[in-house]
């Protein structure tokens, strides 16, 4: 046959004709692809009525809180009550300051002057591939037809590449990237601690409805809200101890699909796979949370802060450029281009 796939009869060539496979292939390939734009129009619609309905959630479980609660575990005028007045406060205001910052602020995307730099970005490049980085992602956004920085990604829902992107949240209507990552990350902190602090306190309360089984609109209120605050505290809880582990161990959740799947390729060569973006766990916490010219001030970390994040986004520190003399050396697998961060077992 020749190259192009045409039949020869003669001197006539007619064209192949399409197998029912090849059909079928092309058929659910347009379905896929057709879902998908539907799925992220619908999620870009509909983000700003998530947004609504989580204030709605936790301004109830407030307005249940300082109505039926407040007056029965302490006495107006006495120190109980402010001292509870001022817990609630400190935990509302962490909690909304976080969640509306997540919201408002963009989670950084490429820059429109933006140029990779060769000898700069040397280090990152894969030495068998120059249209990757070294963690097997392109340098180049076909979508937005420009050059892509280490660890951004693109979003189709909000059709642009965002700094070391983590992934798009509809709770917050936006993406989770470089620059609103950390108020995201308190959000869920003091958010998971609210909800703590609310069961703790709405426990008695709620336990003595259930026995008595009162049909009183302070049941009903009471009920909801300690469940409400049950479950978001386990699925908050969740993410929170995945992001914290993500965190320690400076990965994104996009990052940790590739990483596990390279940390398993370079096992079976009896190799063992290394993050270079992984410096450490308390420095990698620290240039996430972070902020201001106090970096290693660790009770700032928690707190509020106008000033933005570390860095720019757009190149981050490497494992091989901050790793000590007693650390693995960091030689890349030559046969697999994709795991640059491998080292022979032996030498672990």
């Amino acid at each position: 046959l020749p190259a192009g796939g045409l039949v020869c009869s003669g001197t006539m060539a007619e064209p192949k004709p399409r197998t029912f496979k090849r059909t079928c292939f092309k058929a659910l390939e347009i379905v896929v692809f057709t879902s998908m734009g539907i799925i992220d129009q619908t999620l870009r619609v509909v983000g700003p009525f998530f947004v609504l309905f989580a204030v709605t959630l936790i301004s109830g479980v407030i307005w249940a809180w300082f109505t039926y609660i407040m007056d029965a575990i302490s006495e107006p005028g006495t120190l109980l009550r402010y001292f509870h007045l001022a817990i609630a406060c400190s935990l509302i205001f962490n909690v909304a300051w976080n969640y509306f910052s997540t919201v408002f602020t963009p989670p950084g995307c490429t820059p429109e002057e933006y140029v990779q730099n060769e000898d700069m970005e040397s280090g990152l490049v894969s030495k068998n591939d120059q249209g990757k980085y070294w963690d097997g992602f392109g340098r180049f956004c076909k979508k937005c037809r420009k050059p892509k920085p280490p660890r951004a990604h693109h979003c189709s829902i909000c059709r642009k590449c965002v700094l070391k992107m983590d992934h798009h949240c509809p709770w917050v209507a936006t993406c989770v990237g470089h620059r609103n990552y950390r108020t995201f990350y308190l959000f869920m902190f003091w958010l998971w601690v609210g909800c703590i602090y609310v069961m703790m306190t709405m426990g008695p309360m709620f336990l003595k409805n259930i026995h008595h089984r009162r049909g009183e609109k302070e049941n009903g209120a009471v009920v909801f809200s300690f469940i409400l605050a049950f479950s978001v505290s386990i699925a908050v809880g969740l993410l929170l101890s995945w992001h914290t582990y993500l965190i320690l161990t400076a990965q994104t959740t996009i990052e940790w699909y590739n990483n596990h799947l390279y940390r398993a390729e370079a096992k079976k060569r009896g190799q063992v796979w290394l993050n270079q973006w992984d410096v450490g766990p308390i420095t990698n916490l620290q240039m996430v949370l972070s902020t201001g010219d106090k970096p290693k001030n660790f009770l700032l970390w928690w707190l509020p802060s106008l000033l933005p994040p570390q860095g720019t986004g757009l190149t981050f520190p490497m494992r091989s450029a901050a790793r000590s003399a007693e650390e693995v050396p960091l030689n890349p697998i030559q046969p697999s281009p994709e795991i640059g961060g491998a080292v022979d077992a032996r030498t672990d």
